[in-house]
Formats: C-alpha cells, sequence, structure tokens
C-alpha cells in the first residue's frame, strides 16, 4: 500500500482540490494519500475540511481524512468544528500548525484544550514541526504534550526540518523516548532520514510530499533514491505500511 502521508487540499482557489491532488497520486503511482487542509494564517479553514471530507465520500479508497483547526479563530469554534469532523465527518486524525497559525504547540489555553480532546477521541494527532518556526514548534513542546497524553499517536510532519537549522535532532532524539511518535520525512533532508532510520527502524518513518508546496512527483522521485539501500519489506514500510498500521487502515 503506497500512501502519501502529508497532503493538502483546499475548498477555493487558495490550493489545490481533491480532484487536482488525485490527478497528481495517480502521475506519481500512488495510492493513497493522508489529506489535510491548507491552514493558511487566520482564514477560515472549515470549508477545507468539508472539502476533504466530501472528497473523502466520493472517494474513500484514496483519500485518508484529516482535519484542521485553528484556535487563534476562536478555541470555543475551534473545539466545536473539532467535534462536527470527528463525529460527522469520521477523520482519522488532526493536523496542528503552531508554525502558520502563530500559536505555540502546548499553549494551555489555545491548544491543549483540543489536545484533549483528540486524546479523548483516540485519534491521531499530527503537528507540523518544522525550523520555519523554530520556538513554537521545538519538538520538546511535543515530548511535553506526550508526557501529558502517554496514549496519543503523534506524526511528526517534517520531522523538524523544512528550513535551517533543522531540529530534526532533536525530533530523532526525543522519539526514542516517545514510541507514539511516527516522523514524516517532507521536506527533510536525506542525511537526517538516514539518522532517523538508523536511530529508530524503517517502522517509524513514513514517506511524505508536501503537496502541494512541494511538487509530488519530484519529492517520490528523489525519495527512491534515499531509501534505495532499504530491504524491500522496509521500502513498503516507509512508503504506507507504517501510516496505514498507524491508523488502523487495513492493507
Amino acid at each position: 500500500m503506497l500512501i502519501d502521508a502529508d497532503c493538502h487540499s483546499a475548498a477555493g482557489s487558495h490550493g489545490i482540490g481533491v480532484d487536482e491532488l488525485l490527478r497528481r497520486l495517480d502521475a506519481a503511482g500512488v495510492e493513497k494519500a493522508v489529506c489535510w487542509p491548507m491552514v493558511t494564517y487566520t482564514r477560515d479553514i472549515y470549508p477545507d475540511n468539508h472539502a476533504i471530507y466530501h472528497g473523502y465520500r466520493t472517494h474513500p479508497d484514496r483519500i485518508i481524512p484529516f482535519c484542521g483547526v485553528n484556535p487563534k479563530l476562536g478555541v470555543q469554534q475551534a473545539r466545536e468544528e473539532l467535534k462536527r469532523c470527528i463525529e460527522d465527518y469520521g477523520v482519522l486524525g488532526v493536523k496542528l500548525n503552531g508554525a502558520r497559525d502563530s500559536y505555540y504547540i502546548d499553549d494551555p489555553e489555545l491548544s491543549l484544550p483540543l489536545v484533549q480532546t483528540i486524546a479523548e477521541r483516540g485519534i491521531a494527532l499530527a503537528f507540523h514541526c518544522g525550523a520555519n518556526d523554530f520556538e513554537r514548534t521545538h519538538p520538546f513542546r511535543i515530548a511535553s504534550i506526550s508526557d501529558a497524553f502517554p496514549n496519543l499517536r503523534i506524526m511528526i510532519v517534517h520531522m523538524g526540518g523544512g528550513a535551517h537549522p533543522s531540529m530534526s535532532n532533536a525530533a530523532i532524539d526525543l522519539a526514542k523516548r516517545y514510541p507514539n511518535w511516527w516522523l514524516i520525512d517532507s521536506e527533510a533532508g536525506y542525511r537526517d532520514v538516514h539518522r532517523a532510520l538508523q536511530a529508530l527502524g524503517a517502522d517509524r518513518v513514513c514517506y511524505g510530499s508536501d503537496t502541494p508546496f512541494v511538487p509530488m512527483r519530484f519529492e517520490w522521485g528523489i525519495r527512491q533514491v534515499v531509501y534505495q539501500d532499504l530491504s524491500a519489506a522496509e521500502r513498503a514500510m516507509v512508503f504506507g505500511n507504517n501510516i496505514a498500521r498507524l491508523l488502523g487502515l487495513g492493507n
């Protein structure tokens, strides 16, 4: 099962829709995509959540639905949208992006009320963790969340990379302590990816393209080289089986 673990979709002209995402998946030869909203600054992202839900209903064999919420638009509003996405849309996880939405991901008033709901519902939580916002998204903040919610399954998107200086070493070191962390390789440097493989094994690293911010076919091709020395079984883990196991998807 080939799965791209980092794809964004939007309802309007500010990003790509599900149909365009599927076209790019087909061009790369990838079967499924974890799909979450563009989450563009303070814009109302809720139409994107609904568009992803519609895409999932139309293509349940291709779209793995996540939602996004932005507490800077109002914590109560975000909690209501989160409830809607879980109960009505059936999302398998939630993406929180403190970098783009300008909040600390462990903020006790903005973020943790949402994290608590996610943990109570037993779904996965994805964090943008990138050096483009060193302070707000640092891996040590995710570690504090895991300490408070030890059963929460967490996806570390960009694994601390995506800019310079990279925080990938911190993400990798902390991931050794937290078995419920999975590192998503999107926009991470190949040296950092190799360090993650050596430290954690192939069952804790997942391929993601960060579409449409990165051309999907380019990223797919690059990762074939990055992972060329893995065994066939290990490549299968990285390119889809790990995410399938994390989200409880059948092979």
